[in-house]
């Protein structure tokens, strides 16, 4: 099976330092997130980056620039994966995926008594109610899971979620700029 994954930053295979996507929710830390389609993936490859560095417009009084911390544009990679068909939870919808994830979930909200997903709230757990989740689908004998026909930046793509860092083989990595020619 061959799928994407975008990131600002280049690497040569996937482990727990591999930079997380910035994914809705907050469920990048359930496992390594991928899409069906190359332009589905583009949009994790474009971000900025924190640079601290002298400024050349900000200086102290002796005359010497003050060090400014700043977002630096950055424009990343389009990696090609290959996963050996794990076998995987499957979902017909982001909304399913997220029901049964929601039972795992604290939330922080001031006006409903049992704030959901849905509502403006703010996650307090999201690295146990992650890792719950996981643990929950690799005792039922799942290696990942797909989310089918999700809508991620205005494409319509699967989204699949792979456990094991073991599992993404890289077979080809393409800087993003090279997708829009």
């Amino acid at each position: 099976m061959i799928v994407y994954h975008g990131s600002i930053k280049k690497f040569e295979h996937f482990n727990k330092e591999t930079v997380v996507q910035k994914l809705s929710n907050d469920i990048d830390t359930i496992g390594f997130w991928f899409t069906s389609d190359i332009h589905s993936a583009k949009p994790f490859a474009i971000g900025t980056e924190t640079v601290i560095e002298k400024s050349e417009t900000e200086f102290w009084e002796d005359g010497e620039p003050k060090i400014v911390q700043i977002e630096k544009p950055v424009r990343g990679f389009i990696y090609r994966v290959f996963i050996d068909e794990p076998n995987l939870k499957e979902y017909q919808s982001y909304d399913l995926f997220m029901s049964e994830r929601h039972i795992y979930c604290d939330y922080l909200a001031t006006k409903k008594r049992n704030p959901t997903w849905k509502d403006q709230v703010i996650l307090l757990n999201k690295e146990e109610a992650n890792a719950n989740f996981r643990k929950k689908l690799i005792k039922q004998g799942y290696e990942g899971l797909v989310i089918r026909n999700t809508t991620l930046h205005d494409k319509i793509t699967d989204l699949y979620c792979i456990f094991s860092e073991n599992a993404p083989y890289i077979a080809d990595v393409m800087p993003v700029d090279e997708l829009e020619q």
